[in-house]
């Protein structure tokens, strides 16, 4: 806890994570130290692919962000988290193309106490353009789940709260009034729902709290967190300014005529 935070870990942050430059300076500071303490507690693996710190503090990023409206509450039986090249099959093996599709995991049996994700998807998951797509927030939020089904609920969760949550989610998926504005993935099942849900509320709260007020508002609740009003047009206008910068693919384009310009496209696939 005592340690400086790297210099390079602070511009991973600052460069690829919205949420993390919307903070204040108190609260950028207690999101380093949750970094630090994750990545000290749970390792990050590549599993035929390298991994940088970039990746370390995205994964970290990813565990943080769900958590940060709880207090004295963390992921007690993560140990491990593996990172793939590519997508996945149920096997968990990568070389069959045709059923690998798979883009995250977590282990609730033969794998408990891991995660699995897709490194591509992880880093696109932190892309400003991407709506209410990320991988690593959608893992952590079936893990927290299943942390508070089996240990209780954080002291901030109203009881009320929960039971509010579980109505609507029932009626929901019976006769789905939401349908055509998320993922259908969500409609899979009431966990699925969760932890979509959570993407969006993470990435995208703007536009869920315009789609469903009621359902946004079961999400702020269920996390603690205001996220429509903290990732507001005007704090994250100096983080969008960075679509002028070379992309990181290293295609020699601005991002905004690169990288995110493809990430649009597939959004836009996505949502239809």
């Amino acid at each position: 806890m005592e340690k400086p935070f790297p210099e390079n870990w602070e511009q991973t942050l600052e460069s690829k994570v919205l949420y993390f430059n919307a903070l204040s300076s108190d609260e950028k500071e207690r999101f380093r130290q949750i970094i630090k303490v994750f990545l000290d507690e749970v390792r990050v693996t590549g599993i035929g692919t390298e991994i940088d710190d970039e990746i370390r503090v995205l994964v970290a990023a990813s565990a943080a962000i769900p958590i940060f409206g709880f207090h004295d509450w963390e992921y007690r039986r993560l140990g491990e988290v593996l990172i793939y090249p590519d997508s996945f099959g149920e096997d968990y093996q990568a070389t069959n193309k045709e059923d690998s599709n798979i883009l995250g995991l977590t282990g609730l049996h033969e794998l408990r106490g891991l995660i699995v994700l897709s490194k591509p998807s992880l880093i696109e998951g932190f892309e400003t353009s991407s709506i209410g797509d990320n991988v690593g927030i959608h893992e952590f939020a079936h893990l927290v789940e299943v942390e508070d089904n089996e240990s209780g609920l954080p002291p901030e969760v109203p009881w009320a709260a929960v039971k509010h949550w579980v109505e609507y989610v029932g009626k929901e998926l019976v006769h789905p009034k939401n349908a055509s504005d998320v993922r259908r993935y969500a409609y899979t099942n009431e966990h699925e729902f969760f932890a979509v849900l959570a993407e969006y509320f993470f990435k995208s709260p703007n536009i869920l709290k315009k789609k469903d007020p009621e359902l946004y508002n079961l999400m702020r609740d269920l996390y603690h967190q205001d996220t429509a009003a903290l990732l507001g047009i005007k704090k994250s206008k100096r983080f969008r300014f960075q679509s002028n910068a070379l992309c990181p693919c290293g295609s020699g384009k601005k991002y905004k005529n690169c990288c995110l310009s493809k990430s649009v496209k597939r959004q836009s696939a996505n949502l239809k």
